[in-house]
């Protein structure tokens, strides 16, 4: 049986063929040993492990981690257990070895540990990402808001309007605050100049300018951060001039914003101030350890894009990234020992923002190139390998400086990053729309195409040429037609409004959102083998609008991967936003015949990037453990091809395959049954709320999660409503439109505990929908009817069936369209026999007034245990079906807004 020693020195030589500098039972300079030293850039990590998986182990590899952070021989230390039947090289590569990252300023008790399996093989990937926990950008990204607040704070309001007016048209969509953002990258990247100066300059990049024509007087070098702040009288002026002499070097899509900032900025105490505030803040986020730490920024950015909700400015998590360009490269045929083949990849990020996945793509190929060049390949990658399109000149901005900041040498203005127009050119007065001008030339109407003109890096703005990518990655701006270009006035949201309705023309877009466009965009600038990698909204997985879409996916790329979290704290993958995010990573289809669809459902969305690089790692190698990220299903490829991507309404597989099975019990279709009449927007805009004597006073049921209201089947209507004062009279048509039968169309899951309900007298609903019986029942009344629906909609298979066709934007608040609605599994009600509608009225009857628990509890609930019962024995329903159903669909993540529990309580398994 091997012993820790040997098992440390195997997983010394894993990770030294892995890429990572280590040296195994190192001596430390105070006389302490590290079992496995590892160098990352220039981050120090100690590996602390033990063999055996006990809490006695675990503690004490704890506690030799935090021993090596106390003697300061290590920046970060990794508390290691490798299980206890792990002997041999083999055993170690295929073993799952429990890791948690301990640094200096987290190093969490033993119940607060958080450990992570990650196997031997990918022990190499984790630990290059985990330099990453220090300081986690997040936590950076707050103390950089809080600067740039407290800078901006410094100027009155009279103040902030001076600088803006003095910025001009350049700084539209952004504010102070804003321009502090900007100000802070600038300076951040000021301390990584630091870093080359020397004593002459630095060779030009081209030969715009020779040295003998600088122009600037001062000595060089220009001061460095520190020198610029050592003086607090002239703070502006130092940072204004240091800029300017590094700007006849390079640097002008950085340094020349930054000058202009700094230009406006009033000339008092208070400028000298908000700059002293930014600077400080610069030199304690740059000192702080980790690669990745400049892209912190983004986040405070996208804070400070006032028009962000309307044009859809998402900042990318790290973790996110690291994940989406894990999986995007994974699939590449690439010998990375060979220079010419690596840094022949050409990427494009076609709504770069502020440099996120772009960044992420070049740490990927930094981490694991071979070919004995990184510096060349540093190099390639910024001035030919990767390239950016936005529509704001700061998002431009930061990525330069962001990208920069992995090689402040290279030659700036042979960036491929491009600023687009997005709203009315100047020069020619027609409506831009970015990177989505690309689509021109593939509708109908492309027959004189309009070259597509952008500002690229330090140029005038021209014709771009773009040539084909092999690999693209994106989180393109999803915002719904009605809310975009809201910020804008009528004249240009018209204008682009009709340019959208002519790009849009003959594609797969429609009504999808304008996401889907940067897809098609990116599509035809693919390779033949290309490779996408995009951040979208989950409500497209289901949404009869993007059915179209999801078709043409299918037809055009293999889909190798939709990963979708159902971890209720992070259901997104943008950092500011709230609704439910998917991760795709797709490839050009190559023939007919294509593998299914790996669908992850992630139950833990890893928040670090070294947990996003372990979860990438578990599902490469097909062997995702649930405890840890997650759940993986698969879609069949005739699945994809008809747009039918269900499988992603429900955490459960097995609850999945029990709604699936729900059509073939009932073979009918509410809508056929039912008519809907969906009021409740009408009377939110048109309607208030009125005493019940007022003239066209209507009976209204709005709320369904009340405690005291809607927890029966039978319900008082709770308010009245009458048409608001110069409103359309046509809203008199739909109070008059009232009825006692109404289902559920705006639901909190976790409150809800009716699905549908009946009211004393005829009511209209606001999130909650008319319904109508839309025949004569040849055997039953139509009060008969309406509460044998009722029962039915509240029973397990009809609550099941009816989330089965919700919309995924958020998962404990669901939403259905009357189209939806329509099309939910249901008993054909016109075959059903005098003595089943009868049994199903009887239990209406008994249970009508009775309290219900809310979804959450409805396992348990005896209401819903005989509303079960009375569907099951009427309707024929298999019972173990409904009982299982009824036990898992109380464990998923959208009711119980918790993490999904594994495995799910003994009693759903029956």
């Amino acid at each position: 049986m091997a012993n820790e020693v040997v098992l440390n020195a195997l997983l010394w030589d894993i990770l030294k063929k892995g890429g990572i500098d280590s040296q195994a039972e190192e001596r430390n300079a105070d006389g302490s040993k590290t079992d496995i030293r590892c160098t990352v850039g220039d981050c120090v990590i100690a590996v602390e492990a033990e063999h055996g998986d006990s809490s006695v182990k675990k503690k004490s590899a704890n506690q030799d981690a935090d021993d090596k952070l106390r003697r300061r021989v290590c920046n970060l230390a990794i508390a290691l257990v490798y299980p206890p039947q792990c002997n041999t090289r083999d055993d170690l590569l295929n073993s799952d070895l429990l890791v948690n990252v301990r640094t200096p300023d987290y190093q969490p008790k033993p119940k607060q540990t958080k450990w992570t399996a990650v196997k031997g093989a990918a022990m190499a990937n984790f630990i290059r990402e985990a330099p990453n926990e220090l300081g986690s950008p997040e936590t950076l990204a707050k103390k950089a808001n809080i600067a740039v607040n407290a800078a901006a704070a410094r100027f009155s309001p009279e103040q902030s309007q001076s600088i803006m007016d003095e910025m001009g048209e350049a700084a539209r969509g952004t504010n102070i605050k804003g321009l502090m953002t900007d100000l802070l990258t600038a300076i951040m990247f000021h301390t990584k100049l630091d870093t080359i100066r020397h004593e002459t300059p630095p060779p030009l990049k081209d030969a715009r300018q020779s040295p003998a024509t600088l122009p600037y007087e001062e000595p060089w070098p220009p001061q460095s951060v520190s020198e610029c702040l050592s003086d607090r009288n002239r703070i502006v002026k130092a940072f204004h001039t240091a800029h300017d002499q590094w700007l006849a070097i390079d640097y002008k899509q950085i340094l020349e914003w930054s000058c202009a900032i700094l230009h406006a900025l009033p000339k008092s105490p208070n400028s000298n101030a908000a700059v002293t505030i930014i600077a400080d803040a610069a030199i304690n986020i740059q000192s702080a350890s980790g690669k990745q730490h400049h892209d912190l920024v983004g986040i405070t950015f996208c804070q400070s894009v006032e028009t962000a909700k309307s044009d859809g400015s998402m900042y990318t998590t790290i973790p996110a990234a690291t994940l989406l360009s894990t999986l995007l490269f994974d699939g590449l045929d690439m010998d990375w020992t060979n220079y010419e083949q690596v840094t022949s990849l050409r990427i494009v990020d076609f709504a770069c923002g502020t440099g996120t996945l772009l960044i992420a793509a070049a740490n990927y190929i930094l981490q694991h190139e071979q070919t004995g060049q990184a510096e060349k390949v540093a190099q390639a990658l910024l001035e030919q390998m990767l390239y950016g399109f936005d529509i704001y000149n700061r998002a431009i901005f930061q990525t330069a400086t962001g990208l920069g900041m992995i090689a402040p040498s290279i030659a700036f203005h042979k960036m491929h990053l491009y600023s687009l127009t997005m709203g009315i050119d100047p020069k020619d007065g027609k409506a831009k729309l970015g990177a989505l001008e690309l689509l021109q030339e593939l509708g109908q109407l492309s027959l004189n195409p309009r070259p597509l003109t952008g500002t690229r890096i330090d140029a005038e703005p021209a014709p771009i040429e773009v040539d084909k990518f092999h690999l693209a990655i994106m989180n393109p701006p999803f915002t719904r037609g009605d809310i975009r270009h809201k910020q804008l006035d009528k004249s240009t949201e018209k204008k682009l409004r009709e340019r959208e309705a002519q790009l849009y023309y003959n594609q797969p877009i429609e009504h999808s959102g304008n996401a889907i466009g940067f897809l098609v965009v990116a599509e035809k600038y693919l390779d033949a083998n290309g490779r996408i990698a995009v951040v979208l909204p989950t409500a497209i997985t289901t949404n009869s609008s993007a059915a179209k879409m999801r078709r043409w996916l299918a037809k055009r790329f293999f889909i190798q991967y939709i990963i979708i979290s159902y971890d209720p704290q992070r259901i997104f993958h943008s950092g500011n936003t709230s609704i439910g995010e998917m991760l795709l990573v797709l490839e050009r289809k190559k023939n007919s015949k294509t593998p299914p669809t790996q669908l992850i459902k992630l139950t833990n969305n890893p928040d670090t990037a070294s947990g996003a690089a372990a979860c990438a790692s578990s599902i490469l190698e097909g062997k995702i453990k649930k405890h840890e990220w997650g759940i993986i299903d698969r879609i069949s490829p005739q699945e994809m091809a008809v747009g039918n991507w269900n499988a992603v309404q429900f955490t459960s597989n097995e609850l999945y395959r029990i709604a699936k099975e729900i059509p073939n019990q009932w073979t009918s279709e509410l809508g056929n049954q039912v008519k809907i009449q969906m009021s409740g927007g009408s009377i939110r805009r048109f309607a208030r709320k009125c005493h019940p004597n007022e003239l066209h006073a209507t009976p209204a049921l709005y709320r369904h999660d009340a405690v005291y209201h809607s927890n029966k089947m039978e319900v008082e209507p709770d308010y009245h409503v009458c048409p608001n004062e110069h409103d359309d009279p046509s809203i008199l048509k739909v109070l008059g439109k009232a009825n006692r039968m109404h289902i559920g169309w705006r639901i909190y899951l976790r409150t809800i505990k009716n699905f549908a309900c009946r009211t004393t007298i005829p009511t209209v609903g606001s999130e909650w929908c008319e319904m109508e019986v839309a025949y004569n029942h040849p055997h039953a009344s139509a009060a008969s009817v309406e509460k044998a629906i009722v029962i039915i909609l509240n029973s397990t298979p009809g609550k099941l069936g009816m989330i089965f066709r919700k919309t995924n934007k958020k998962p404990s608040y669901v939403h259905y369209s009357a189209s939806g609605l329509s099309i939910i599994p249901f008993p054909r009600l016109r075959d059903l026999k005098p003595s089943q509608i009868e049994g199903l009225v009887k239990a209406y009857d008994a249970l009508k007034s009775k309290e219900r628990l809310s979804l959450p509890q409805a396992h348990k609930c005896p209401v819903q245990i005989a509303i079960d019962e009375a569907v099951c024995e009427h309707l024929h329903f298999d019972e173990k079906l409904c009982l299982k159903a009824r036990h898992l669909l109380a464990q998923e993540p959208m009711v119980t807004a918790k993490r999904y529990q594994f495995p799910p309580p003994q009693s759903a398994l029956l």
